[in-house]
């Protein structure tokens, strides 16, 4: 038989599973609390602000819309040079385990390396990414000076100007914990509605009429009432008062049993006669 859900059924089955549904939000909520807040190593960047300019007069030299535009084209190439060559990548990272701030590998510097642009800016920036604020800010700056050094003496770029430096920055980029937190209030509260759904099609008890009628196409030939020993009583008090166990016997069975009582006794007397 083809079964078919209406919104009453839906709305039907969340409310009878509301407390697990409520339990695994709470449990999804504390579970992405505890990742976010004590597992997940936050991370801090710091960033220094660059443009750039080509040399005055020569070969290279252009003047108004062009000089524009091929310095655009020019910070893709900026971009690789820093986190794709080992050039200026090896520079800094003697740099800085020379001055004992750094203790990872070229590598690891280029990973943590970032340079960004603005759409039709001539200015970029170079970012650095680590778990701690104090070296971001240093890996940002050194890898800018050494930058600067190897543009002029490779590239023979003539002008390098450096915008703003890098500062310490105490808040975490990551992780997001608003987002976290959401994501987890969210998946924990799908599984419990999942499983809420998964336990409801696999329960085939029979819980009403109802599933009698339109799930296995039978008629209903009577319904036996079903109420507790407080509730018969609290039904029972208001006719009657009672002193003993017999008189909570309704009166027409007494007296169905009495009769009953009345021929055995005489059946034996018969018999003894």
């Amino acid at each position: 038989m083809e079964e078919t859900i209406d919104l009453k059924d839906i709305f039907s089955v969340l409310k009878k599973r509301m407390g697990m549904i409520i339990l695994t939000t709470l449990l999804g909520l504390g579970l992405s609390g505890v990742v976010t807040f004590f597992i997940i190593t936050p991370k801090y960047s710091s960033y220094t602000q660059l443009i750039v300019k080509l040399p005055q007069g020569g070969e290279q030299a252009s003047t108004g819309v062009n000089d524009v535009n091929f310095n655009l084209m020019m910070i893709n190439t900026y971009k690789d040079f820093i986190t794709k060559s080992d050039t200026v990548a090896e520079e800094a990272q003697k740099q800085l385990v020379k001055a004992d701030k750094f203790k990872g590998s070229v590598a690891d510097l280029k990973g943590m390396l970032e340079v960004n642009q603005e759409q039709n800016s001539q200015m970029f920036s170079i970012k650095a990414t680590a778990t701690n604020p104090y070296l971001a800010k240093d890996i940002a700056n050194v890898v800018t000076e050494v930058f600067n050094e190897k543009a002029q003496d490779i590239m023979a770029i003539d002008k390098i100007t450096m915008i703003s430096s890098a500062s310490v920055n105490p808040n975490p980029v990551s992780p997001n914990k608003k987002l976290n937190l959401l994501i987890g209030l969210l998946l924990g509260m799908f599984v419990g509605i999942g499983i809420a759904f998964l336990r409801e099609f696999l329960d085939r008890t029979v819980k009403d009429d109802r599933f009698i009628t339109e799930e296995l196409g039978l008629s209903v030939l009577g319904v036996i009432p079903e109420f507790s020993s407080q509730e018969f009583k609290n039904k029972v008090k208001p006719h009657a008062s009672f002193t003993s166990k017999d008189d909570y016997t309704p009166s027409p069975v007494k007296e169905s049993l009495s009769r009953v009582e009345s021929s055995r006794v005489e059946r034996r007397q018969r018999q003894k006669l």
